[in-house]
C-alpha cells in the first residue's frame, strides 16, 4: 500500500464511486453524494484545508484507490496532539488495509511530526470502529451523550487516545 497526497483530478472518480456505498456513511456525518462535482469539491476541501494533512490510500499491486486518511495537528501546549479519521471503500473492509495505513500514518505522526498523542472518536454503537481502534492500541478515555444529527438521535460517543509510548509497544506486536 502507498499513501500519497490527495489529488482531486486523479482521485475524484474513485472517491465518488466509493462514496456511493450507503454503508460507508452509516456512522459519519457524510451522505451519499449527488454527483461527481460534490465529491470533487470535498476532495479539494480535504487537500486545501489549513492544518489538515490528507492522503489517498493506493493498492500497490493494482494501483486502485482504496480510501482516504486525514490527520490534523493541534498544539496543546506543551503537547502536540493529532486527531485522525479515514474512509476505506467497503470492498476493502476487514482485509488489513486500515491497519497497514495506520502503521504508516502513526509512525509519521509520532516519529516525524513528534506528536505525543493521537485522539479519535467513534459512536459507541459503531462496534467495528471501536474494536479496530482498541486493537491498534487506543484507550477509551470517556464517553459522552451527543446528538447524531443525521439520525436526529442522542447517542453515546466514545473518545479515544493513543499515546506514543503505547504505539511503540503495540506496533511491535502488530508487526509480528
Amino acid at each position: 500500500m502507498t499513501l500519497r497526497m490527495i489529488n482531486p483530478d486523479i482521485d475524484n472518480q474513485s472517491f465518488f464511486d466509493m462514496f456511493l456505498e450507503p454503508d460507508l456513511h452509516l456512522w459519519t456525518g457524510n451522505t451519499v453524494p449527488i454527483n461527481e462535482n460534490e465529491t470533487y469539491e470535498l476532495l479539494c476541501k480535504y487537500r486545501d484545508l489549513n492544518g489538515l494533512i490528507s492522503w489517498a490510500i493506493i493498492n500497490n499491486e493494482t494501483q486502485e484507490f482504496i480510501g482516504t486518511y486525514w490527520i490534523a495537528l493541534e498544539d496543546e501546549n506543551p503537547k502536540l496532539i493529532s486527531s485522525e479519521a479515514q474512509r476505506i471503500g467497503k470492498k476493502y473492509w476487514r482485509q488489513g488495509y486500515t491497519k497497514e495505513a495506520r502503521i504508516l500514518i502513526y509512525d509519521f505522526v509520532f516519529f516525524q511530526l513528534f506528536a505525543e498523542e493521537i485522539h479519535a472518536v467513534a459512536w459507541k454503537d459503531n462496534i467495528n470502529s471501536c474494536k479496530s481502534m482498541e486493537y491498534i492500541g487506543f484507550s477509551l478515555i470517556h464517553t459522552e451523550k451527543s446528538l447524531f444529527s443525521k439520525r436526529n438521535q442522542v447517542l453515546e460517543k466514545n473518545h479515544y487516545i493513543l499515546k506514543k509510548e503505547i504505539w511503540i509497544k503495540r506496533r511491535q506486536e502488530i508487526l509480528l
